[in-house]
């Protein structure tokens, strides 16, 4: 099984309030139709909500939680926009050949202070072995001690890649960037604490920013790539075992 995780920040203007970018939404997904199409019928598509999802988790306030009645419109508002997103992405995958199937987190999984405790795999799984795409996405989920929070594609991709073959996170960046402006080409956990040192959490992201990407990766023994999302290319290039500038997280096993 192989995974692609679609950035918010490729999909979505996150600078916007639920603000898409329907050129790179068309562009990327002809890539995955067409990597789909050439046999990758092994694989799980996962998406950023961008501007979908933290605008709105921050205009409602959901920060810490879903506590009242205001916030639960808000947490229904911010789950519709999130579906939003995730229709234009499934209408752009099937338009170019892929039967893409759009599976609401919100439906499938719970939280338990902000970390996965529940999710019906088994949904995914059915139709993955059906001969479907299944499309997933940052969503607001239940949590049984918040009420209600956010759930990062990252942390979907996490729990999911546990013995995937392979996973690529498309982001809006060549890779990890150094301080020095240059892509960092290997991420291990032994050099992860040095790297951070010059990561910083983006602007209206509630759910970790490159930092939390790398945490959630680490945290498997699965091979991970960070590629530019806005050079399908170099996405193809990775689903056909073929070298892109990108970062590597976690070695290869020999």
């Amino acid at each position: 099984m192989k995974i692609l995780k679609l950035g918010g920040s490729v999909i979505t203007d996150k600078s916007g309030y639920r603000k898409a970018k329907p050129e790179s939404i068309e562009k990327l997904a002809r890539c995955v139709a067409g990597i789909w199409k050439r046999g990758a019928r092994d694989l799980i598509l996962v998406h950023g909500a961008g501007s979908f999802g933290h605008a709105v988790v921050i205009k409602h306030g959901l920060e810490n939680g879903v506590k009242n009645t205001a916030q639960k419109l808000g947490y229904a508002d911010t789950h519709a926009a999130c579906c939003e997103l995730s229709s234009m992405l499934v209408g752009a995958l099937i338009a170019n050949g892929a039967p893409a199937v759009s599976i609401p987190p919100a439906m499938v999984l719970s939280l338990k202070d902000k970390r996965i405790a529940r999710f019906d795999t088994k949904i995914v799984n059915d139709y993955l072995q059906s001969g479907y795409l299944p499309v997933l996405f940052g969503d607001m989920a239940p949590d049984s001690a918040l009420g209600g929070y956010p759930c990062s594609g990252d942390q979907i991709v996490a729990y999911l890649g546990k013995g995937a073959d392979m996973i690529v996170l498309a982001t809006d960046v060549d890779g990890v960037i150094g301080d020095n402006g240059a892509v960092i080409p290997l991420i291990t956990r032994q050099n992860l604490q040095e790297i951070s040192k010059h990561l910083k959490l983006t602007e209206n992201d509630v759910t970790g920013g490159m930092k939390g990407k790398l945490e959630e990766l680490l945290g498997l023994d699965t091979v991970s790539y960070i590629v530019n999302g806005n050079c399908p290319e170099r996405l193809e290039s990775l689903f056909l075992g073929k070298p892109a500038p990108c970062t590597q997280i976690n070695e290869l096993k020999k």
